[in-house]
């Protein structure tokens, strides 16, 4: 999903997290987290050898060929877990709770409109996979 999109879904979780707690805190953490997992893409993207970070580019290298292995470590079905193991932990602390609700909604979204394999949200299964993208996502990037 692209981040104009996890944008505007964080402004309505945001929205819709202060409106239901009437409170500040969580809901800037649900608007934040739910859209800022996407600063992993930035690593990739230099990590990659290409230079000179947009949004643009980033797409453009996507489709090019030019990631060659995607890490995208935040975005993480384990990390999910960690934080639904720490919000039990915390009887749901009311800002870990909804920086977990921003995250898995960011997380499900990426699931369900990226071309990807049903496992690819699963870090370990893109660390197994070396973190290639012809492996890691459905359609091929351009080689």
């Amino acid at each position: 999903m692209k981040p104009i999109n996890h944008f505007g879904v964080s402004v309505i979780t945001g929205v819709a997290t202060f409106l239901t707690t009437k409170t500040i805190s969580p809901s800037i953490a649900c608007f934040l987290v739910g859209w800022l997992v996407d600063v992993d893409h930035i690593w990739d993207f230099y990590r990659n050898g290409c230079r000179g970070f947009s949004i643009k580019r980033f797409g453009n290298a996507m489709d090019n060929g030019k990631i060659k292995k995607a890490g995208f470590y935040f975005h993480s079905y384990e990390l999910l877990l960690i934080l639904v193991s720490l919000c039990f932990i915390t009887h749901f602390n009311y800002l870990l709770s909804f920086t977990t609700l921003g995250f898995a909604i960011h997380l499900f979204l990426d699931q369900i409109c990226n071309p990807v394999n049903p496992l690819t949200y699963f870090l370990t299964y893109r660390m197994l996979n070396g973190c290639k993208t012809e492996i890691i996502f459905k359609i091929n990037p351009k080689s």
